[in-house]
């Protein structure tokens, strides 16, 4: 799948199999190839009953990592692996990431991977929402749970412990955008633009405070308006 979205790294050619020649066929299978790796949501290793083995999943990931690399696509197959691996459910106790996606990692220590499974979480929390002005709350307190989880995991395994911190830090850092843009972002009055539509005269008096830059162009049908 991947060599249907990722050229080889290594200066190789690919088998003769593997090439398309239709230029629109092929950006066809790598936006088809892209939206199936969005959509795997199953860790290997896992058994009916939600279990996941550590031996079977270590052993899928190896093998992954062997034809990745054997074609070209070592990096951008650990990446992959490793947003796959960031979809885990905790252990039972409520602590993350699960102990055998813990093991899995640690063994290897990719920094790759480590990417992929920052760009997984991140991924994972999708579009927000905020009330005006209520800044980084949000993220602060993203931040303090990953944290917590790599406190958690700092002594067994120290590499998944500098990724869970390296995610709490770019919280942090996303909290204190928002802190900012919470300052700056003032809410102003808008008076949508129609045709028909005029200030009525229960706002004629109301005194109103607007962000720096507003112009009376911003507010075309307030003839009485003063800015």
């Amino acid at each position: 799948v991947l060599a249907f979205m990722f050229k080889r790294d290594d200066g190789k050619e690919d088998p003769p199999e593997w090439w398309i020649e239709d230029p629109e066929r092929r950006a066809g299978l790598a936006s088809a190839a892209y939206h199936l790796l969005r959509r795997i949501r199953h860790i290997p290793g896992t058994s009916a009953d939600g279990e996941i083995h550590t031996e079977a999943l270590c052993t899928w990931v190896d093998e992954v990592r062997r034809l990745c690399a054997d074609y070209g696509r070592g990096e951008i197959g650990d990446q992959y692996i490793g947003q796959l691996l960031s979809g885990a459910p905790a252990e039972k106790d409520g602590v993350w990431p699960h102990p055998s996606i813990c093991e899995a990692m640690e063994r290897i220590a990719s920094p790759q991977i480590g990417q992929g499974f920052n760009i997984g979480v991140l991924n994972e929390r999708g579009v927000t929402t905020r009330a005006i002005g209520e800044g980084g709350a949000q993220e602060r307190e993203l931040a303090a749970k990953y944290r917590r989880w790599a406190e958690q995991r700092a002594f067994d395994y120290p590499y998944v412990s500098s990724i869970l911190e390296s995610i709490a830090s770019g919280y942090n850092r996303q909290a204190t955008w928002e802190d900012d843009r919470a300052k700056i972002d003032k809410p102003r009055l808008f008076i949508p633009y129609t045709e028909h539509r005029r200030i009525t005269p229960q706002l004629a008096d109301l005194k109103l405070i607007f962000r720096p830059g507003t112009t009376r162009s911003d507010f075309p049908y307030c003839d009485s308006l003063s800015l």
